[in-house]
């Protein structure tokens, strides 16, 4: 067991950089933060905010609704019973930017926060620093407000965040950490911070964006959210008396031209994106909404082909497929991965029809672990393994790599080595009409002595979509499931429990079907 334990962790961190391992043993050596007493109050510099948009999470009665939580009055900003991510959202103070949020209650939801702040905790790590410095400065900034207590505090945190961006994750978190110090060093007019906040986005949008313009973890749902952070920040650039940095504002533009337009692109008809690999509904802006922002300050989509992120979005007339044919995200940050490799999406006259399983917590436990697993995804299990070692809350180990072996107008073949441990290649093979989809399953033995390997396809069908058994295979809505093998198949209907977002759940169903060796399904469009 300690064995098997050290090499999970080996597998694991031989993916981080250098300066990954660095910053893991500050991180570990690191007190809490701890606030110095500036000799002089700092001045605040408003700057040109955003219309306020988020969703309301704070209610006239005092209490914070939050991740679709009943709604609770917390007794402290350190709040314990729904868990961190809920008390990493209620330090957020996204709920000064919701469109009922007036100056009075604002700015006693700010006092408050200082009076406690001596005794916060995880409110007080980075990333919460990070979104909440956007937020105070989005409303001070709306109100005009000039308040030298509560421009010390702020001025304070974003000293804190300067001085422990994490390097020791990088992804999305240390991309937010710029936005924010860049958001502070524009208000308070601080030249070291702007130049640092600069040289860490710059790098970090070169390295994080891939050149199909999608983020490199994989999940739409950071993708959403990152865009939105550097929309806000060229509003607030282009406005500002202090900095007219041309270049960093044609760079950042030119990214979020190319993340517009694989979000364009990754986007369905009905406006909504896959939920695949960490991601929920209600979290991030929808590309509607990023849409139009990015219209006001003057973006426009550049691009639009998905290669590198690993997706391929195949449309029909009738049905959109959205099939996950690349890596499950970057070798050194794969946090928000899911074992999900070859797994696909599918809508039906603008409706979904097969779905992502989607996340609804990161708390440790039995639905994390499913979640992420390969068994919770429209692809094929083999042996009861995952397809990636995905394991802890945000870990994986061994890695899934998968190559494309055909991708042409109607046909997409791709392969992925996560069961070459078990002596097995999975190939899967798309073959579209505007009527139907043929997906044809192959495990490749990679050893001699193996012979009719036996897999498990998995297909989830969304809650809305009445599921039957047919004498001819499965109805579900409009989509009719044939399934042929040698020996026959056996196909088992049902009833699990599908995210419907954070600590949200619905019943849906599963279409399980077990083969040896190879599986050849038609969905059936009906007319």
């Amino acid at each position: 067991m300690v064995m098997t334990s050290l090499g999970q962790y080996w597998r694991t961190i031989r993916h981080l950089h250098s300066r990954q391992v660095v910053h893991q043993c500050i991180h570990r050596l690191r007190q809490q933060p701890t606030f110095r007493l500036l000799k002089q109050a700092p001045t605040g510099h408003p700057l040109t905010a955003p219309d306020p948009t988020k969703p309301v999470s704070y209610n006239p009665d005092g209490t914070f609704s939050l991740l679709n939580c009943r709604p609770i009055r917390p007794e402290s900003w350190n709040e314990p019973r729904y868990g961190k991510l809920w008390t990493y959202a209620l330090n957020y103070f996204d709920c000064l930017n919701q469109p009922t949020m007036d100056l009075p209650t604002g700015m006693a939801l700010i006092e408050d926060f200082i009076q406690e702040s001596h005794l916060i905790t995880d409110g007080m790590e980075p990333y919460p620093i990070s979104l909440r410095i956007g937020n105070w400065v989005q409303f001070l900034s709306r109100h005009h407000v000039h308040d030298t207590f509560v421009n010390t505090h702020l001025f304070m945190q974003a000293a804190i965040l300067s001085q422990r961006l994490e390097y020791h994750l990088e992804g999305n978190h240390l991309l937010e950490n710029g936005f924010a110090l860049l958001t502070a060093a524009l208000f308070f007019q601080h030249q070291p911070w702007f130049s640092k906040a600069c040289a860490v986005i710059e790098s970090e949008l070169e390295r994080q964006l891939l050149p199909d313009g999608g983020h490199d973890e994989r999940s739409p749902m950071y993708h959403r959210l990152l865009l939105d952070r550097l929309l806000d920040l060229l509003l607030m650039l282009r406005n500002n008396d202090w900095q007219h940095d041309t270049k960093l504002v044609d760079f950042m533009t030119r990214k979020a031209e190319k993340m517009l337009a694989w979000l364009e692109t990754i986007t369905f008809s009905d406006g909504s994106t896959p939920l695949v690999n960490d991601a929920a509904a209600g979290i991030a802006p929808t590309t509607s909404q990023l849409r139009w922002k990015a219209i006001r300050v003057g973006v426009r989509p550049s691009g639009g082909r998905l290669v590198e992120s690993g997706y391929r979005m195949i449309r029909q007339a009738r049905y959109e497929l959205l099939a996950d044919v690349g890596p499950i995200g970057p070798d050194h940050q794969p946090g928000h991965a899911h074992a999900d490799t070859l797994s696909f999406v599918l809508h039906v006259d603008n409706k979904p029809v097969l779905i992502d399983t989607a996340t609804s917590t990161y708390q440790p436990g039995d639905r994390r672990s499913w979640e992420r697993s390969t068994a919770a995804h429209n692809t094929v299990e083999v042996d009861g393994q995952n397809s990636s070692e995905v394991w802890g809350c945000f870990r994986v180990g061994q890695r899934a790599r998968a190559v494309i072996i055909e991708n042409s107008d109607d046909i997409l073949t791709a392969r992925h080595d996560g069961y070459s441990r078990l002596g097995v290649i999975h190939e899967r093979c798309w073959h579209t009409t505007p009527t139907d989809i043929r997906i044809y399953d192959h495990l490749i033995p990679t050893r001699r002595h193996l012979t009719h390997q036996t897999g498990i396809a998995r297909f989830y069908v969304h809650p809305d979509v009445r599921v039957q058994q047919t004498a001819y295979g499965i109805q579900a809505g409009p989509v009719s499931f044939c399934f042929l093998s040698d020996p026959p198949p056996s196909i088992r209907l049902t009833t699990v429990e599908l995210a419907d977002g954070f600590n949200r759940l619905r019943r849906g169903t599963c279409i399980a079907v077990t083969f040896q060796e190879q599986l050849a399904t038609t969905l059936a469009i009906a007319s």
